[in-house]
């Protein structure tokens, strides 16, 4: 067999490159529970960062961590037009699950945190929204009357480091607890993301505004839009909670 020949080279390339890619296969797929069981993971910790039940850097072991969110949040599923819970029907992985994108877009999934004695403490909406380069995706808590934001998150964004990045920075975060969503006359207001300081000699924005993202005016708008809208898709459900 003569391995100088063309047809060998380019046979031995087809070889090696079909074995590289069986390979890759096969580690992806052994590998896709462990990645996913990593993603859930990164979402409760996100979720008990917003409520409040978590601190940055935690060093808590894992299994820790995780029965802290198995104990203090029950998972629920609101259909958005009437804003009942419909737990009987759905379950947040059993609505992920559906495959008709009309049905499974009526429903949402929200987190109730609950202190010790089994009271409610916060309801955890999850929120989602158009940036500068990329839809954010994080989590907006609100306390057991649904009125006043106790946190927020972002776990998945694709936003300059430093700039719209800075969504993750917990100084900025810690910007949102104590804001209301609700004016005086009990109308739907939001919260607003401003551009420059909140000015704290003006009442509506010390209670309706955070401080804008320095250098990141879009990704700043696009917050303030995501929330607005998620909070008005979850209206009927909020306003359950208020009666």
């Amino acid at each position: 067999m003569d391995i100088n020949k063309n047809s060998y080279v380019l046979g031995f390339a087809v070889v090696v490159t079909s074995a590289v890619s069986a390979l890759l296969a096969v580690l992806s797929a052994a590998l896709k529970p462990t990645q996913e069981a990593a993603k859930e993971f990164d979402r409760q910790k996100n979720i008990m960062l917003a409520a409040g039940l978590l601190q940055d850097g935690d060093t808590r072991p894992r299994a820790e961590i995780e029965k802290v969110f198995e104990t203090r949040f029950k998972p629920h599923v609101v259909e958005l037009q009437s804003g009942a819970m419909v737990d009987d029907k759905y379950t947040p992985a059993t609505l992920k699950a559906v495959k008709d994108a009309a049905e499974r877009g009526r429903y949402r999934d929200v987190y109730e945190a609950v202190d010790e004695a089994g009271k409610t403490s916060a309801w955890v909406l999850p929120v989602s929204g158009k940036g500068l380069w990329s839809i954010l995706y994080g989590f907006l808590a609100l306390d057991a009357s649904g009125r006043t934001v106790k946190g927020i998150t972002f776990y998945e964004h694709g936003e300059t480091p430093g700039l719209g990045g800075e969504v993750e920075n917990p100084e900025w975060r810690a910007k949102w607890p104590g804001k209301t969503i609700y004016d005086d006359q009990g109308d739907l207001v939001s919260v607003k993301v401003k551009k420059g300081k909140v000015d704290p000699n003006v009442a509506a924005e010390r209670a309706h505004y955070v401080d804008g993202l320095s250098g990141a005016t879009i990704t700043s708008n696009g917050v303030t839009a995501l929330v607005k809208k998620d909070l008005t898709a979850f209206q009927p459900f909020l306003e359950r909670i208020r009666q």
